[in-house]
C-alpha cells in the first residue's frame, strides 16, 4: 500500500465509522487528490501506517476503540499496535470467545436482549461494563432482531444509538457465518 492509498483508506474507514458514508457501498473510494496529499504535513504518518503488515486491519482495530483517532495518534503508538494485536487475537479465536461470553449471560437467552423498565438490556450492560466482547454483541445482533427492537424501545437513548450505530458499521467487516453462531447458541442453551 502506498502512503496515498493509506490516506484514502484511513479517510474512508474513518468516515464509515463516524458518518453516513458507507465504505462497502463506495468500495472505500473517496475524491481525494494526490496533489493535496503531497502538500499535507502529516503524510509521514500515512507512510508509516502504509508499511504495516495489515494497514486496513490496523486502522479498523484502532477506530473501533476510538472512532475519532487521528492518524498521528496511531502511526507511532505502541498502544495502537497492542490494540491491533488484541483485535487479531479476538478474530482468530472468535468461536472460543463467543462461547466464553455466552457463559456470562442469563440462562434465559431472550432475557439478555429484553428492555425492562426502560433500562438497557443485559447484553448491552455487560458490553459497556467490559464483561463481554463487542464481537459477541455484534454476532448476537446479526442473528436476532434485537437492534430494531432496542432502537424502537429505547428511542432517543444516546448510549443505545451509539452502540447500535457502531454495531451496524462494524458487522460487514466481521463477515461471520450467522448459522454457525446460531448453532453455538442453540447447543449452549440446550446443555444448561
Amino acid at each position: 500500500m502506498t502512503p496515498f492509498e493509506c490516506y484514502v483508506e484511513y479517510n474512508a474507514l474513518k468516515r464509515h465509522f463516524t458518518s453516513m458514508y458507507d465504505y462497502f457501498k463506495y468500495r472505500g473510494k473517496l475524491k481525494l487528490s494526490q496533489k493535496n496529499f503531497e502538500s499535507r504535513g502529516d503524510k509521514v504518518f500515512f507512510a508509516k501506517v502504509a508499511k504495516h503488515r495489515d494497514p486496513t486491519g490496523f486502522i479498523i482495530a484502532n477506530l473501533l476503540v476510538n472512532q475519532k483517532a487521528w492518524i498521528r495518534d496511531i502511526a507511532y503508538s505502541e498502544q495502537a499496535e497492542r490494540v491491533y494485536v488484541e483485535w487479531i487475537k479476538k478474530k482468530e479465536s472468535l468461536s472460543y470467545t463467543f462461547k466464553s461470553d455466552l457463559k456470562k449471560l442469563d440462562l434465559d437467552f431472550d432475557s439478555n436482549l429484553k428492555v425492562k423498565s426502560g433500562e438497557h438490556p443485559l447484553l448491552i450492560k455487560l458490553y459497556i461494563g467490559d464483561e463481554i466482547n463487542f464481537e459477541t454483541v455484534c454476532i448476537i445482533c446479526q442473528i436476532t432482531e434485537c437492534l430494531v427492537y432496542w432502537e424502537r424501545k429505547l428511542s432517543g437513548d444516546p448510549v443505545i444509538e451509539e452502540v447500535c450505530t457502531k454495531i451496524k458499521k462494524y458487522l460487514p467487516f466481521m463477515n461471520t457465518d450467522g448459522k454457525k453462531y446460531e448453532k453455538i447458541i442453540v447447543d449452549f442453551y440446550s446443555t444448561v
